[in-house]
């Protein structure tokens, strides 16, 4: 994702770029770094289809390996997952799923492939800091109903132990993604009322060093629920729960 303080990249090499990276995992199903998301699997609900979207238009930004239009059991809407990696694309449409699931190639800065007020909940997980925001988040906003939401969970700046991984392991990343900033909050207001829960602080960090123990994470749950509640704080959380709503 870039804001308009991001280095400029030419949109082309980018979405090449993203698409190249993607293409080439197509394969991993995500063990490797398992064990670091181990205790905040439960974060990951947030963006669940609601009850009251199961048959409505949905739609999934960066459906991957599909695994989430997997475990959407009892849904009787219409699902689209987009994502920019035609591997991933391909692999999705052989999953046999049913009818009503629809596996499209798409750049999510643009939503090309979607019609205006033609979906009624958005989501994504770790999408949008992959994303020209500038141009996504208008294109969003347009393709929303009246009363369509969208949700996201995605990585924030963090503290500088997260920084640090990131620079240590740049094989695991895109080059042109950034975690979200201020300005990226800012961009997504101008579009979008956002409410914004910051999540994990001492999660995953000290559930790892006991082994994802049950204690340690329910330990860590509690402190992060206590410490996030203050502002300086929630600027070392490293994930962001987002709701998005059309103003």
């Amino acid at each position: 994702m870039h804001t308009s303080n991001s280095p400029a990249v030419g949109h082309e090499e980018r979405d090449r770029n993203e698409a190249a990276f993607h293409d080439a995992r197509i394969d991993d199903d995500g063990r490797k770094l398992g064990y670091a998301y181990a205790s905040v699997k439960d974060l990951f609900g947030f963006t669940v289809v609601p009850r009251e979207h199961m048959h409505g238009r949905v739609l999934e930004l960066g459906c991957f390996r599909g695994i989430r239009a997997l475990a959407m059991n009892g849904f009787q809407g219409r699902y689209t997952g987009i994502d920019i990696s035609p591997a991933a694309v391909d692999h999705c449409k052989g999953l046999g799923l049913p009818a009503n699931f629809e596996f499209r190639v798409d750049n999510a800065n643009a939503l090309a492939t979607v019609g205006d007020g033609q979906v009624d909940y958005a989501f994504g997980d770790g999408v949008l800091h992959h994303l020209d925001l500038a141009s996504m988040a208008p294109a969003l906003a347009r393709k929303l109903s009246p009363n369509g939401c969208a949700r996201f969970v995605e990585p924030a700046q963090g503290n500088f132990l997260l920084r640090m991984f990131r620079k240590l392991t740049p094989h695991l990343r895109t080059p042109d993604e950034h975690p979200f900033d201020r300005a990226s909050v800012e961009l997504l207001q101008r579009h979008f009322h956002v409410a914004i829960i910051h999540e994990a602080l001492l999660r995953p960090l000290l559930p790892m060093l006991c082994f994802n123990s049950a204690w340690s994470t329910n330990v860590a749950r509690r402190m992060d629920r206590w410490l996030l509640r203050h502002a300086f704080f929630q600027q070392q959380a490293w994930l962001l729960l987002i709701e998005l709503r059309k103003r």
